[in-house]
């Protein structure tokens, strides 16, 4: 039942002020665009008469601001006011909670880091020093305890370092030599650093340009001749002779095979003449009969063959 009044009160609202809008609306229609003062001040106070708030310059619209501020600080204190009791209440709880745990010394000493550099047998005879609370029996145990557990070496005990180096030496730890009775001793010398505490050192194996060549030179058959830019040139120069020769004897064979443009200017690059400025170095010769060579020119072509030297040197002379 409650709901619904508070529904048909939220409705009853909002019915009330979209009825004030329409009022201000139709006293202040076409005057909104209007930037007279007069006109604008008018505007304001046909909204304050309808809507029933004071305007924003008066005493009274100052001293609700401040009336509703004083009223949102006294709402923020009373809130931080409960949270810090709650907060100091929370934290006597978690106190008394801690204070009820009880302190186990034994716990205690096995959260603690071993020391690998004291023995814990002689460390556990100085704590049972305490003879206040014995008895004849624990006393007479202890006496023999300790004149078995004497040790009457310095020799470090091979089953304490391997567990060691393999990190499996612990509170828990036995050994397997005896346990307790065991006549070597259970810890380190002072000093003394273990082997996988030293640092490795790192062997530089990257083998340099100049140890890389020189090892593949040795690597080389003997009666192998020394590069230089003669023999490297002389090598050069064979092969090309060689790539030219199998070159030649292949078009001798197949008519038909066409040779590309680099191949010809390999052949002779007298054959070709840029465009550009051909006609300046054209120089016409009355003794050679241009149709003759034009002719062998073009047979050589399709054949194939390098032209005679006389003739490449006449025909640098023309524009083809």
């Amino acid at each position: 039942m409650a709901g619904a009044n508070a529904k048909q009160q939220k409705a009853q609202q909002k019915a009330l002020e979209k009825q004030k809008q329409k009022i201000v609306e139709d006293k202040t229609f076409g005057l909104k665009n209007k930037k007279s003062k007069s006109v604008q001040k008018y505007i304001k106070s046909v909204q304050q008469q309808v809507t029933g708030q004071p305007p924003k310059d008066s005493d009274k619209y100052i001293a609700q601001q401040n009336k509703e501020k004083e009223e949102k600080n006294r709402i923020l204190q009373q809130k931080a006011l409960i949270a810090s009791l709650f907060k100091t209440t929370e934290t006597v709880k978690q106190a008394s909670m801690d204070s009820q745990k009880l302190y186990e010394p034994k716990q205690a000493r096995m959260d603690q880091k071993i020391d690998i550099y004291l023995d814990q047998r002689i460390q556990r005879s100085k704590e049972d020093d305490n003879m206040s609370n014995w008895d004849i029996s624990t006393l007479e145990g202890v006496v023999q305890q300790k004149n078995t557990n004497a040790c009457t070496t310095d020799i470090i005990c091979k089953y304490f370092l391997q567990a060691v180096e393999s990190k499996k030496y612990g509170w828990f730890w036995v050994c397997p030599n005896g346990g307790d009775d065991c006549k070597y001793r259970h810890c380190l010398p002072p000093g003394f650093v273990l082997s996988s505490d030293v640092p490795q050192e790192v062997e530089d194996d990257e083998e340099t340009l100049e140890e890389k060549i020189e090892r593949q030179r040795r690597e080389l058959p003997a009666g192998g001749e020394m590069v230089t830019l003669e023999t490297f040139t002389r090598w050069r120069e064979e092969r090309e002779k060689g790539r030219l020769d199998a070159l030649k004897e292949k078009v001798s064979k197949d008519s038909t095979t066409q040779l590309t443009g680099k191949d010809l200017f390999t052949f002779n690059p007298n054959l070709f003449m840029d465009d550009e400025g051909a006609a300046d170095d054209f120089d016409y010769d009355e003794d050679i009969d241009l149709e003759e060579l034009i002719k062998e020119n073009e047979y050589n072509l399709t054949k194939g063959n390098v032209l005679p030297s006389d003739v490449s040197d006449s025909l640098s002379k023309l524009s083809i």
